[in-house]
Formats: C-alpha cells, sequence, structure tokens
C-alpha cells in the first residue's frame, strides 16, 4: 500500500512540474464559452484576466495546461481536492471539445 501511494504522488508531482499556471493565454484564447456533454452536463468557460475558470455550476476551478507529446493540450483543474482532471482541447469539424477519459469512459464536452 505504501509504494502504491508513492507512486501516486510521484506521478501527481511530475504531472505538476508540466504545467502551465494560468494556462497558456493561446490556448484559452481559442476556448469556446459553453460545452456539454448529456452525461455530464454544462461547463462555462470564464476569462478572468489571464486565467480560465471552469464553472461547472456546482463547483469551479481555474485550469492550468499541459502540452502533450502527441501535439495536443490538456487542461487540468486546479481547485484544491478536485484538482488534476484532465481535459484534453480539440475540434469535431467546426465546433471546439473538450474530451475527459476515466478509465473505461470517454466523454466529449462539445462547444455549444
Amino acid at each position: 500500500m505504501a509504494a502504491q501511494a508513492k507512486a501516486y504522488y510521484d506521478d501527481r508531482a511530475g504531472t505538476r512540474k508540466l504545467l502551465s499556471v494560468p494556462a497558456d493565454p493561446k490556448v484559452v484564447v481559442g476556448l469556446a464559452e459553453h460545452y456539454s456533454n448529456a452525461a455530464l452536463g454544462d461547463i462555462t468557460v470564464k476569462k478572468q484576466g489571464a486565467a480560465a475558470v471552469f464553472d461547472f455550476g456546482e463547483w469551479a476551478s481555474e485550469v492550468a495546461s499541459k502540452a502533450n507529446p502527441d501535439g495536443t493540450v490538456s487542461l487540468y483543474t486546479t481547485a484544491p481536492g478536485l484538482d488534476g482532471i484532465e481535459f484534453v482541447v480539440g475540434k469535431d469539424g467546426a465546433k471546439h471539445t473538450l474530451t475527459l477519459r476515466d478509465g473505461q469512459h470517454v466523454y466529449v464536452m462539445l462547444e455549444n
């Protein structure tokens, strides 16, 4: 158990070193104002100065950005207790997307 906990926290620390806070302005400017997914609900993107905040209705979090090796960009929530939720920025035709993956599911939040 101790080894698993250490591996978990080491991984989180490694990821944090790769994050840009506030999120990269080039990424933030390209975000839509609203995204939705039938299973997950809605996200409103609020741009507050240099920061981007994802507002989920019940809670909100500033996001940090990370450039991925495959050329994509991820945005991570930074709110205490809810940090580390990853959204991959993308497009589906002309619409912006945010993709959230958990162990077995892929959720695409579509611009609306």
